[in-house]
């Protein structure tokens, strides 16, 4: 025997061609020597070494005799490698038992966390491996790596050690391998179990434990992770394999509070999770349990619970505080931090035999009595639901409603109202209709049917269209042949129509099975587009952009037998809001279908005060629009239609020219401002004043705005352009104003400028840049801001009257009212400082002769501003008064005419001023030395008395400031006799420049 023999072992019955297990030492020392070629030295003749594999194999099935000779089982192997090497390996076969216990590792698959600063040779883990053989030679075994890993190493003690740095790796990048346990018996066996490696900047956390766990509360605890820096953390629990609740923690925290129910015989785990900003790193599952059952302290809570419990520091039980404050265990109803709110029942709504209710939020522990949607509020019968704490799930819950006062369900609701219609239909006396009404009245009173914005009970739509179908009948009943005076039952059949339309939600539409009468509520959404509503068959509403939402409430009856005087077959249309408060004027187009082609009829409304049909606040656009009489309206009201016959009298003739006489002075003031805008830029021989040329455009742009907002009813929408046109107007206004300015400052320059240089002439005119800034910046500004902070509404003066329109009196009004009033205070200074200077005669012959068209043009201008003001207002308020229509014509007319006498000064003292301009380097005209002459011989003493001792004949000139000439004379009194009385200077009282001869503008 060789006393380093090494063990080959094969277990018992071994067939042929097992593998028989070498023992540790030699497979260690055989391993290097696979390239070598095996050959056996022994007398076990059913054992070969086969050298492709390097193991031993049976070549023949274990004799029985083998067991009983186990001691003389021996041999020699000798591998000859190359070189002439040969080694040599004594060995022994043992025969054991059969190996039924492989090596298993305590998991199948190991996750590790590792650090990327973790340092080399540092554990990362440590692997559980176990051999349940109790053959010690059996629960022999390796640990090894299926292949090479150059990361990490696994030491025989199952030690998982970091071989090489993980910096250069991606973190939270998975390394995933394979480890080898295998065992030393017979047959061979292993277990392989995966592991997964991730580099990761932050670690998991520490001494993750369970502080308390209750049946109501749970309180977990961890310290910080060991590597990196923690943004925030993520604690999850998970019941079974599935996640029931995650929340996510700040980074200082260590300590999270949950309020889960949950029991001992639950399989509760959580989990911590350390979250950077590379990536996150999980804990391990941990269990929750035992259940903590005595958990008390002292602590602050409100009465609403008690205080809610820790192990804290030094092992002493305390209330559990955080950031929200201090925690309290909540007693069933009550809720928060501190327990000192109670618990809800949310708001809902349930459908049952007796109606839909709405339930409101209630307190908990607290019964909700609601009317009964289907009896009158007067019966006082109520349905009752009790909102009632429910502990499993931790919250307040609603129970079914109860029926305590037998409520009237829909099926008999429907069941009364069928009879009712057939009643109806049959009903040939008052006081039968009379019936119908009164179960109609009484539905309305019905909790389903009222109109409180707080009411429970839902609106039904099946009980809707069958009191539809019953107003329909009254409708459709011929009340002429009924006996006895039926006035009050049509009104009150009519009001009840509108009452139950009152009813109806927002939006909704209602109408009976043939369409005799319907009903609908229209949510008109303020800064909307128009839009148009089809109500009925022989009904239409066009509402145009609001700057206020409203509920309107519309109805269509396809007959007229409620009313007197109408045609049977004619409709009769009902426009009313839900809201008292007036907002303005509406302006709304309403569509009629009219009975029959033989007349023309137009649109009426009923007048509560006069107890009639009138046309006031209507105005018919068309009698024939696609078969319906098309009108527009500026009020709500019930509305009809009536034959045109019935209106013919002597006041027609006036309202059609009212109606129309806007239209025609609009066209012909716009003609005349065209005519002088076209005299104002082709003036002969002198430089146009692009202020005063600007002013006429807008002015013009004025007069077609009108001219389009009076004929836009008439041949489309009245409202589809009205803010466009209306932002034309504030443009033009704000425009025109300022250039009217500019205007009379030149005005005014040019009597302020006494001293002229001959090489520096200025004229009656604005520069280019003031131009522009009056005339398109500023007025640009306005109109722009406007626009952007109005957001759809219409410009309207009329809004001033209603409320207060900041928006509007700040860019329009304010603007306009100070650029007017600087035109009117450079005016009246214009005409001051003229009337002076002509007076005290301080200026140059051609200053004075300029001075009269001045002062012409300035109080001309006074009349034109007051006639331009007062046409602007009046075109406002054109549909409040037929006064305001007529002084609108009036003043418009006024204006155009004020307009030429002022051009016509301003182009008069333009010419005067650019003949003196001329004159100085050229012979004045004859023309202009009479005009001058003129001028001057009024300032002459022209005293007839020849008793004087001499006159002076020098035509006043040295009066004036002119040099005597070098011949003049002196005529003695004597010699004056022979001139004849009619050729005596005569004084003249008129004004010199009323004198002058006009010269032509064109």
């Amino acid at each position: 025997m060789f006393e380093d023999v090494f063990d080959v072992r094969i277990h018992e019955g071994a067939d042929k061609g097992s593998r028989l297990t070498m023992s540790q030492e030699l497979q260690k020392s055989t391993e290097p020597l696979g390239h070598c070629f095996g050959q056996l030295e022994t007398d076990v003749d059913w054992i070969e070494w086969r050298s492709s594999r390097s193991a031993f194999y049976t070549s023949a099935q274990m004799p029985l005799s083998a067991t009983k000779n186990s001691n003389n089982l021996v041999g020699t192997l000798h591998l000859l490698c190359a070189g002439n090497q040969m080694h040599t390996f004594p060995f022994r076969v043992h025969i054991t038992h059969r190996n039924h216990h492989p090596p298993t590792f305590s998991r199948n698959s190991y996750k590790f966390h590792v650090p990327t600063t973790l340092p080399i040779g540092s554990v990362i883990g440590i692997l559980e491996v176990k051999d349940q053989d109790p053959v010690i030679y059996n629960s022999e075994r390796k640990l090894a790596f299926t292949k090479d890993e150059p990361l990490v190493e696994i030491l025989q003690d199952g030690t998982f050690k970091l071989k090489s740095d993980l910096s250069d790796l991606t973190p939270y990048t998975p390394q995933r391998m394979q480890i080898l346990a295998i065992d030393y018996g017979s047959p061979q066996l292993f277990t392989i179990a995966n592991i997964t490696l991730i580099p990761v900047t932050v670690s998991m956390v520490r001494e993750l434990h369970v502080n308390v766990a209750t049946e109501e509360y749970q309180i977990f605890e961890w310290e910080h992770p060991q590597y990196g820096t923690v943004d925030k953390y993520r604690l999850s629990i998970r019941r079974d394999d599935q996640v029931v609740y995650e929340e996510e923690l700040e980074a200082a925290k260590t300590l999270a509070l949950t309020k889960i129910t949950f029991s001992n015989h639950m399989n509760v785990s959580f989990q911590v999770t350390a979250i950077d900003e590379n990536g996150e790193t999980s804990s391990e599952w941990t269990q929750i349990g035992p259940i903590d059952r005595d958990v008390v302290c002292k602590g602050e809570c409100s009465r609403g619970g008690t205080p809610l419990c820790y192990v804290g520091a030094f092992n002493r039980v305390e209330q559990f505080v955080d950031s929200r404050g201090a925690h309290c265990l909540c007693y069933p109803g009550f809720m928060g931090v501190s327990c000192e709110t109670i618990d809800r029942c949310a708001p809902e709504r349930t459908v049952d035999v007796w109606g839909g209710v709405d339930w409101t939020e209630v307190n908990t522990n607290i019964s909700l009595l609601v009317p009964c949607p289907y009896n009158p509020v007067t019966e006082n019968k109520f349905l009752e639901r009790r909102c009632s704490w429910d502990s499993e799930a931790g919250r307040a819950i609603w129970e079914r409603p109860q029926d305590r006062n037998s409520c009237q369900t829909q099926t008999s609701v429907l069941a009364h109202l069928g009879l009712i219609g057939t009643y109806s239909a049959k009903a040939a006396t008052i006081s039968a209709i009379n019936t119908v009404t009164r179960f109609v009245r009484d539905l309305l009173s019905y909790p389903s049917f009222s109109r409180e914005l707080s009411k429970h009970a839902h609106f039904d739509q099946k009980i809707a269209e069958m009191t539809a179908l019953i107003l329909d009948a009254v409708v459709q009943a011929d009340l002429d042949r009924i006996p006895g005076n039926t006035t009050m039952l049509r009104a009150d059949a009519w009001r009840i129509i509108e009452s139950f339309a009152l009813t109806l939600p927002t939006p909704y539409s209602l109408s009976s099975p043939d369409n005799g009468i319907h009903m609908k509520s229209i949510e008109w959404v303020k800064h909307a587009e128009p839009n148009d509503n089809l109500i009925g068959k022989k009904c239409r509403l066009q509402l145009p952009s609001t700057d206020e939402s409203h509920v309107i409430r519309v109805v269509c009856a396809s007959n007229a037998t409620l009313f007197e005087l109408l045609e049977p077959k004619s409709p009769v249309m009902s426009i009313k809001p839900d809201s008292e408060d007036p907002f303005g004027s509406t302006r709304m187009a309403i569509y009629m279908r009219y009975p029959d082609t033989h007349d023309n009829y137009t649109c009426v409304y009923y007048d509560e005060e006069e107890k009639a049909w009138s046309t006031k606040g209507i105005r018919r656009i068309e009698h024939n629009y696609h078969g319906y009489v098309k009108c527009e309206t500026n009020h709500f009201g019930v509305f009809a239609l009536l034959p045109d016959r019935l209106f013919y009298n002597s006041e027609s003739f006036w309202k059609d020219l009212a109606s129309h006489m806007p239209t025609v002075t609009s066209f012909v003031t716009l003609i005349c401002t065209v005519l002088l805008l076209f005299m104002a830029a082709v003036q002969k021989n002198q430089p146009i004043d692009c202020a005063f040329l600007f002013y006429l455009f807008f002015v013009f742009m004025i007069h077609l705005s009108h001219l389009l907002l009076f004929l836009a009813p008439q041949v489309g929408e009245p409202f589809q352009f009205s803010t466009l046109l209306h932002f034309v107007l504030q443009f033009c206004v704000i425009a025109s104003s300022g250039l009217l300015c500019l205007v009379l400052y030149s005005i005014h320059t040019t009597i302020i400028c006494y001293d002229i240089k001959e090489e520096e002439p200025q004229g009656c005119f604005s520069k280019p840049y003031h131009v522009f800034g009056m005339g398109i910046l500023v007025p640009s500004l306005f109109t722009f801001t406007t626009y952007y902070f109005l957001d759809g509404r219409d410009l309207d003066i009329a809004r001033l009257f209603e409320r207060t329109d900041w928006l509007f009196i700040s860019n329009y009004l304010l603007p306009t009212a100070v650029l007017f009033s600087i035109s009117i205070v450079y005016a009246v200074w214009n005409v001051y400082i003229a009337s002076g200077t002509r007076t005290n005669r301080r200026c140059s012959s051609d200053r004075l002769l300029a001075l009269g068209p001045a002062i012409s043009a300035s109080v001309t201008s006074l009349f034109m501003v007051f006639f331009f003001c007062s046409a602007l207002l009046l075109f406002f308020f054109r549909e409040h008064s037929p006064m305001a229509i007529f002084f609108f014509c009036m003043f418009q007319f006024f204006h155009v005419v004020t307009a030429f006498f002022f051009a016509s000064y301003l182009f008069r003292l333009r010419f005067l001023l650019q003949q003196g301009f001329d004159s100085n380097d050229s012979t004045d005209s004859l023309e202009r030395k009479r005009d001058i002459s003129r001028a001057l011989l009024e300032h002459v003493d022209t005293k007839s008395d020849i008793a004087s001792d001499r006159v002076v004949i020098d035509g006043g000139f040295q009066d004036a400031g002119f040099a005597p000439p070098s011949h003049y004379q002196y005529i003695p009194p004597g010699s004056m006799t022979h001139i004849d009385n009619n050729n005596r200077y005569i004084p003249m009282h008129q004004n010199i420049f009323e004198r002058a001869p006009m010269v032509s503008i064109v």
